[in-house]
């Protein structure tokens, strides 16, 4: 008597994969966490001219990512309150759903065989002024301090 395996629900599940997307304003990257069906995910990057990320796929069949976006890396806001994305499949308005927490937003895209770009459009894009544009500023107020302090002391000789 031979043995039956009898596939479970966790069987069909979409793997969770991660695509890092570097800063193109200077060092550091972001990791993307997303699932993808009938479809693979060939780049990722960040559009900081159109604050967008944009994805190109290699798609199989129709499908659909689910995309964590964390807040550092994009965002769509107005003022405080959260804003909606534009998702663009292929330069056409899609349709899509999403959930958020503090630190990401999470957006299900459907897509048709033969997709080859997502791009999702927020109203920010990686921080303009991140960790290396505040040290350097900081160095550049502390260098004015000294030279400032530096002539104080040579006016009281």
């Amino acid at each position: 008597m031979g043995l039956l395996s009898i596939p479970t629900a966790d069987s069909f599940a979409q793997p969770s994969e991660n695509y890092v997307v570097n800063n193109p304003q200077g060092p550091g990257s972001y990791t993307v966490n997303y699932t993808i069906s009938s479809a693979t995910v060939e780049d990722m990057r960040i559009n900081t001219a159109d604050t967008s990320l944009v994805i190109l796929i290699n798609s199989t069949g129709d499908g659909n990512l689910v995309i964590d976006l964390p807040r550092t890396l994009i965002d769509a806001k107005a003022g405080s309150a959260d804003d909606q994305f534009i998702v663009l499949v292929d330069d056409t308005y899609s349709a899509f759903h999403e959930t958020k927490t503090s630190a990401d937003r999470t957006l299900s895209i459907p897509f048709a065989g033969g997709s080859e770009r997502i791009e999702i459009i927020g109203t920010q894009a990686v921080p303009e002024f991140g960790p290396a544009t505040a040290a350097v500023l900081a160095l550049s107020v502390l260098t004015i301090i000294v030279v400032s302090n530096r002539g104080r002391i040579g006016l009281g000789k």
